[in-house]
């Protein structure tokens, strides 16, 4: 018994000068953090007093950087990702008010489901980004960018209440059957440029009217959208059509006598040759047509071009399947046409040439370019 109560004490007494050891050495330990922290001080003072530069900029200097962090207005930004203005508001507090309170980040929305792979994920997102990105942008001009959603639905009621504010419009379903929009009758006061591409399998196009919107002047439609849209033609200066037949197009040139530049796809031969035979040779005058571009279709349309007159025309691009419907010989019906519309055309590209580029060249030495491909 005497002998482990020896043992203990010895034990105890071992324990206790370890203990008397390591206090030393925290004694020593928190000396020298004392020291540490003293010697920081100055340097520490000095990091406090210091100001990052970018922390010293005006809010309305920090909210012209994060505009320029999007893409150039009315190009939208994804409405979710890195690339998203919502990606500014996680950086720190100020920075969040600052982009929460900086309208033109949130002007310019596109809306497409298929850059998401869950359909019902895509349809919360909308549902949930959408009210918040019209809030946060009022009262600016808003660019709109719709891609294969059904535009009907309530989903997309807070976007129409809005029509009001919208400047730049596209639109496009390339689903048979998918009833894409309602029909706009509200007026649009700042609605600049419409781009309008509906499926031409959608039976239940509704049409729309955008006769109140005065300062409509870029317009762009495929057979769809001119079906299901009533527009004021006499005010556009711009305008891009996309599979439409020759007859549609002679009707809207009829109506659409201010335009400046123009981009025509075809959609093969007449839909109805009666109807083209109701114009005369040289009955549509584009008075102030600049450009006029006809893209390479499959098919040709004897004698479209010999219903336009157009003598400002400066720039023609169009694929020389146009120019021989009736012979071999691609100059005389391109003669006949500038010849009928008196204009000095500075530029011409012909589309699947298959005569040399000195053809056109030795028949039209007036026009200074001439391009072939």
């Amino acid at each position: 018994m005497l002998e482990c109560m020896a043992a203990d004490r010895a034990f105890i007494a071992q324990k206790d000068a370890k203990i008397l050891e390591l206090e030393a050495q925290i004694l020593a330990l928190e000396g020298s953090i004392a020291e540490l922290r003293i010697a920081k001080e100055p340097a520490q003072h000095r990091l406090d007093a210091f100001k990052y530069p970018v922390l010293t900029l005006p809010t309305e200097i920090i909210g012209e950087i994060f505009i320029r962090f999007l893409p150039p207005y009315p190009e939208p930004p994804p409405l979710t990702g890195i690339l998203s203005p919502t990606c500014l508001t996680h950086i720190c507090p100020a920075w969040r008010n600052i982009a929460l309170s900086t309208p033109a980040l949130w002007r310019a929305i596109h809306l497409d489901h298929a850059a998401v792979d869950d359909w019902l994920q895509a349809k919360e997102t909308v549902t949930s980004l959408l009210p918040l990105w019209l809030e946060r942008s009022s009262p600016y001009p808003l660019s709109i960018r719709v891609f294969d959603y059904d535009a009907s639905t309530p989903l997309f009621t807070p976007l129409f209440r809005h029509q009001a504010r919208w400047e730049h419009f596209e639109a496009t379903c390339n689903h048979a059957g998918m009833f894409f929009m309602p029909a706009l009758n509200s007026p649009m006061p700042l609605l600049r440029s419409l781009s309008l591409h509906f499926s031409t399998g959608n039976p239940a196009a509704v049409r729309s009217i955008f006769r109140d919107a005065p300062l409509l002047r870029t317009v762009s439609l495929d057979d769809g959208g001119s079906l299901s849209i009533a527009l004021p033609w006499s005010q556009l200066t711009c305008l891009n059509l996309r599979c439409l037949y020759p007859e549609e197009c002679l009707w809207i040139f009829r109506h659409a006598s201010r335009l400046i530049h123009c981009t025509v796809d075809l959609w093969g031969g007449s839909q109805d040759s009666q109807e083209e035979n109701e114009y005369a040779p040289g009955d549509i005058v584009l008075p102030w047509l600049e450009t006029f571009v006809i893209r390479p279709s499959s098919d040709t349309d004897a004698g479209f071009l010999s219903h336009l007159v157009m003598p400002a025309l400066l720039h023609l691009e169009l694929p020389e399947v146009f120019l021989t419907w009736s012979k071999d010989d691609p100059t005389p019906y391109l003669k006949t046409f500038l010849s009928q519309s008196g204009c000095r055309l500075q530029e011409l590209h012909i589309w699947y040439s298959s005569a040399p580029e000195t053809v056109y060249r030795d028949a039209f030495p007036s026009i200074p370019l001439i391009t072939i491909s």
